[in-house]
């Protein structure tokens, strides 16, 4: 009888995996490829870009880091916080400034087929917040960012993430009544 039960809690157990509308969707390994992550079409300038539309397609289309390429080439990668610290304040002319003068130039690049373990590393052990991914003739086709892979690991892990209380039940700091 028990077997029977067991099997059944097996057969449900799948059915939910494979049910989209259960909330249970596909994790993400270390071992896995970025390509395997749901990465949005990154932001390609040319070198030689003015800052003021280089801004502009940031602010368009909300991306923390645009690429710039020479050739068809990655060369460089621009940030908001390049913008921050390098640009903001400075009373610049942004028609006449390019992206050139204030991007990172000849940035660390994984590729599609490299793992997640791979991206974090670079995060982790050299701050970055974005890492560019090229082609293999260097052509950009992607970003990944930290953001990218916690929305990953947060859509594997569906309603028990969405279904959180919003503020945090902490233990030992309720008091007993009278105290």
């Amino acid at each position: 009888m028990q077997e029977n039960q067991f099997d059944d809690e097996l057969k449900r157990m799948d059915e939910l995996e494979h049910d989209k509308s259960s909330g249970i969707g596909e994790g993400v390994s270390l071992d896995d490829s970025l390509s395997g992550l749901a990465l949005p079409q990154p932001i390609v300038v040319n070198a030689g870009t003015s800052l003021n539309k280089a801004i502009q397609k940031l602010q368009k289309r909300s991306l923390g880091c645009l690429l710039v390429e020479r050739d068809s080439k990655l060369i460089g990668i621009m940030t908001e916080r390049d913008i921050l610290l390098k640009i903001t304040g400075k009373g610049m002319n942004f028609d006449k400034e390019i992206v050139d003068d204030y991007m990172t130039a000849n940035p660390e690049y994984l590729q599609m087929e490299d793992a997640v373990a791979y991206a974090l590393n670079k995060m982790v052990v050299s701050g970055f917040r974005h890492v560019p991914i090229v082609d293999d003739n260097k052509k950009s086709v992607g970003v990944v960012s930290l953001v990218d892979i916690v929305q990953q690991v947060a859509t594997s892990l569906g309603e028990e993430i969405l279904n959180l209380p919003a503020i945090p039940q902490r233990k030992g700091f309720a008091r007993p009544e009278g105290g």
